[in-house]
C-alpha cells in the first residue's frame, strides 16, 4: 500500500496551482494517495505570525510575481501574476473540495479547476454561480449532490478541523506537503516529496 501525502493548501494559492500537476504526477508514480486539505489560510498565517502576501511590502510582492512567472515557465503552465480576483474568499470553494471528498469523489480535478480559475481564467471562486459552473464542468453528474453536501454543518466543521490540524502539524504557508510526518513547504520542494515517497516507511 502506497504512502499518503497530506496536502495543506489555500484554494486560491498561486504556488499551489503551479505545483498541483507535478504533485499528482509524483503521487501516481509512487502509488501514493493525496489527502486534499484546503485550509483557512488566514488562520494558518495568524498562528505563525506570517504577513499575508497582499499586505507584504511592494518589493516582496513584486518578487513573488517574478517567482510565479519563473515557475510557470518551469512547470509549463500559464499563469496570470496579477489575477482579477485575488485575494478571494476561499471558504466556499474549499467546502466544495471537502464535500466532494466526503462523497467519495476524487477531488483532484475540482481542486485544480478552482486554482486554474483564479490564476488563468480570471474567475471569482467565491461567486456562487461560478462555483456551480466549475462544479458542473468537473462533475456533471454530481454537482448538485456536492453543492448540497457542502451545506452540511459537518463539512464546515471539517474545514475548521483541517485548518487546525495544519497548524498543529507546523504548517505556516501554502502549499505544504507532509509525508511520514515530515513537512515540505512550497511546490519547489516537490523533488524532496518524491524522495520521501520512495524512502522506506518510518516504523
Amino acid at each position: 500500500m502506497g504512502k499518503t501525502i497530506d496536502y495543506y493548501y489555500a484554494i486560491m494559492s498561486g504556488f499551489a496551482y503551479l505545483g498541483e500537476p507535478e504533485l499528482r504526477r509524483i503521487a501516481a508514480q509512487a502509488g501514493a494517495t493525496i489527502n486534499y486539505c484546503p485550509v483557512d489560510i488566514l488562520s494558518v498565517f495568524a498562528s505563525s505570525g506570517i504577513t499575508p502576501p497582499p499586505k507584504q511590502s511592494d518589493a516582496r510582492r513584486a518578487y513573488r510575481a517574478v517567482e510565479l512567472e519563473r515557475w510557470g515557465d518551469v512547470r509549463g503552465l500559464p499563469v496570470n501574476t496579477a489575477p482579477k480576483f485575488w485575494p478571494v474568499a476561499p471558504k466556499q470553494a474549499s467546502l466544495m473540495v471537502l464535500a466532494a471528498t466526503a462523497l467519495g469523489h476524487d477531488p483532484g480535478e475540482l481542486s485544480s479547476a478552482f486554482l486554474r480559475g483564479v490564476w488563468v481564467e480570471d474567475k471569482d471562486i467565491s461567486d456562487a454561480d461560478q462555483i456551480k459552473a466549475i462544479l458542473t464542468d468537473v462533475f456533471p453528474n454530481a454537482a448538485s449532490e456536492i453543492l448540497a453536501k457542502a451545506n452540511d454543518p459537518q463539512i464546515e466543521a471539517r474545514f475548521e478541523e483541517v485548518s487546525q490540524a495544519a497548524i498543529a502539524a507546523g504548517v505556516f504557508g501554502s502549499p505544504t506537503y507532509i509525508v511520514d510526518g515530515e513537512v515540505f513547504f512550497g511546490q519547489d520542494r516537490l523533488d524532496f516529496v518524491q524522495k520521501a515517497l520512495a524512502a522506506p516507511d518510518k516504523s
